[in-house]
């Protein structure tokens, strides 16, 4: 696929690896991101099944993971016939503890939606405090809604 744009051919290009050294001689990119250093090899994405008395019950995962920034970003959805047990608790409680512990994460995130208060709860419960919010970014059932961005820090979790 490619686009003329003035005097210029964008191309998608494929090659990663051709793109990676490229960027490695550019100073400005020097500490801007590890997909620089290692274009693949490190999952930016890890999923965990949630269980409970035997059955599944939904999933907690960590995405966007920024290895060298030691980030990611935390989402939690249960089955509708599972909620009201307190998994989604339990969920967050684990893979917070697994983020900072094992991972040695400085920072995990998340993104909420305005009507989901059940979620902010969960969220703030949990320590994570509102960073800011993304103005009418979700379209759902014929109206915009605002998207509330939390953050954890590690030292704040430990003293939690």
């Amino acid at each position: 696929m490619w686009l003329k744009s003035g005097n210029i051919l964008l191309k998608r290009e494929f090659d990663f690896q051709k793109i990676a050294e490229a960027r490695k001689t550019l100073p400005e990119w020097q500490n801007l991101s590890e997909r620089i250093w290692h274009p693949a090899g490190m999952p930016d994405k890890l999923a965990f099944t949630i269980e409970y008395e035997g059955k599944f019950a939904g999933c907690v995962e960590l995405v966007n993971i920024r290895w060298f920034n030691r980030k990611a970003e935390i989402t939690i959805w249960i089955l509708p016939e599972f909620r009201g047990k307190a998994l989604a608790k339990d969920a967050l409680e684990g893979i917070v503890k697994l983020a900072f512990e094992q991972f040695n994460f400085h920072r995990l995130e998340a993104e909420v939606y305005e009507f989901n208060e059940k979620a902010r709860n969960l969220f703030t419960s949990a320590g994570f405090v509102i960073e800011g919010k993304l103005r009418e970014a979700k379209y759902r059932d014929g109206r915009y809604y605002d998207i509330i961005r939390f953050g954890l820090l590690k030292k704040e979790w430990e003293t939690n």
